[in-house]
């Protein structure tokens, strides 16, 4: 257990007017600061000896003896608590004036303000949740969409941990055999038994592969998958942009060349989060030095999407500036062309798209085809792979993975020093190597920076 000094407290509900502000306390001194503050209805002292789990009402006092609301006090005592320490959360009226005074009193009171995610660091700290469950917990708070918040709550309840924590187990049955066997060296005797180490690392590669096949999963499942909407100018690729977004992001107009730099929303189509580029209409000569480095931005932009929306003029014969080229250059496996201003009445026939490349005739002024479009996104971005995995394992994010892959290319030198009869000695050493991997994935060997870089991420109160 991790015992900590000094009391802390932030707001953990979000800052702005609202019904209800939930004000969090915790630290050894949390239910002494709870003594000076609350009051019974009619004015009295509670008794301080505060019962754990019990939900308090009352009036919150400031060190003047004013009352400044009307509250109630959860009361929750460590170890049994989410910090592991006493923690006291106070619910007060949620009006900026009122959390204000509360915070003030708080502190005057002996208790300091929390840094970003220092209540999480403390129930990590204290044995209350691993570093897995921890990230978990900044995943499920910054989740926008119905799958984020699965494999979040998942990894929260350590579904993730636990199989690593397996691995882990394993690796240290393994390096006491190697290191018991060591002590038998002096008597020219080697006793490793060679095949069930063997099996021993085979098992663990299979697992670490089966982790790390959803890697490439982890980057659209918390940044979305990147639709860039390109194509020539003036074929509506900024008014399908905003009937995509339902908002009206992008400016409009007849005038081509509106669009100079990329714009970029976030819209969820069954639960699958994709960020939308709006980028400039592609043309030739254009001596406009601002929106020639747009359309350079816009080629750079279709080139690393993982969908293409290219939005054509159904009412336009014409088809000049780089457009003949960028359709030529367009991948089927990944690009849509959209055939846009379909409620104008004209085909642009004249124009010929790669049989391989799907098409989808639309208007963005009607929102005509655009549900269509939708379903195109999803199989073109293959999200069914990342729906279905979401839904039935872990996603792993960036930090696991450097930390599994190395592990399992330590398990091929491993393997292979076993094989090759090296050393007891050195293939302890190895051994090792890999539980220290473990031991960083879930938090049972850390460093501070690491601490400090994945509690950033957390939001004051949390």
């Amino acid at each position: 257990m991790h015992h900590t000094t000094d009391t802390i407290a932030a707001l953990s509900t979000a800052p702005g007017e609202a019904g209800i502000a939930v004000v969090r306390i915790s630290g050894p001194r949390a239910l002494e600061l709870l003594d000076h503050v609350l009051r019974t209805p009619s004015g009295g002292r509670f008794d301080s000896d505060w019962e754990h789990r019990r939900l308090y009402h009352g009036g919150f006092f400031d060190a003047s003896g004013e009352r400044v609301d009307d509250v109630m006090a959860a009361v929750m005592r460590g170890p049994d608590s989410y910090t592991g320490d006493d923690v006291v959360e106070i619910s007060c009226h949620g009006g900026s004036a009122v959390v204000a005074r509360v915070l003030e009193t708080v502190f005057a009171a002996g208790a300091r303000p929390a840094q970003p995610g220092e209540f999480t660091q403390r129930a990590f700290l204290n044995g209350k949740m691993d570093l897995i469950q921890a990230e978990a917990v900044a995943d499920l708070i910054h989740a926008r969409t119905e799958l984020q918040r699965m494999v979040a709550e998942r990894q929260l309840r350590g579904t993730l941990s636990r199989r690593i924590d397996a691995l882990a187990d394993a690796m240290v049955t393994l390096l006491a055999v190697i290191e018991a066997n060591i002590d038998f060296i002096e008597e020219g005797i080697d006793a490793l038994d060679v095949p069930g180490a063997l099996a021993t690392i085979t098992r663990q590669r299979a697992e670490l592969d089966d982790l790390l096949s959803t890697a490439s999963l982890s980057r659209p499942l918390r940044e979305g998958y990147r639709v860039v909407i390109a194509g020539p100018v003036n074929a509506g690729k900024s008014s399908l942009f905003n009937r995509l977004t339902g908002e009206a992001h992008a400016i409009v107009t007849e005038i081509p060349g509106t669009t100079r730099d990329v714009l970029r929303e976030t819209v969820v189509v069954e639960g699958v989060p994709f960020i939308l580029h709006d980028t400039a209409g592609l043309r030739d000569g254009t001596p406009d030095r601002v929106e020639a480095i747009g359309i350079g931005r816009a080629v750079d932009a279709a080139e690393n999407a993982d969908v293409v929306l290219f939005v054509l003029d159904a009412s336009d014969h014409a088809l000049g500036g780089d457009g003949p080229d960028a359709l030529a250059r367009l991948d089927a496996s990944r690009a849509l062309v959209v055939w846009n201003k379909v409620d104008c009445g004209r085909r642009a026939d004249a124009v010929t798209i790669r049989r391989e490349i799907a098409q989808v005739r639309a208007s963005a002024l009607t929102g005509e085809g655009v549900e269509e479009i939708r379903r195109e996104m999803l199989r073109l971005a293959g999200s069914e792979a990342l729906s279905r995995t979401a839904r039935e394992r872990a996603i792993l994010n960036a930090r696991l993975v450097t930390l599994l892959a190395e592990a399992r290319g330590r398990l091929d030198t491993l393997g292979q020093a076993v094989e090759s009869r090296e050393p007891l000695e050195l293939l302890a050493v190895q051994t090792r190597e890999v539980l220290t991997l473990y031991e960083e994935a879930t938090g049972r060997r850390y460093q501070e920076g690491l601490l400090d870089a994945i509690f950033s991420r957390f939001c004051i109160g949390k």
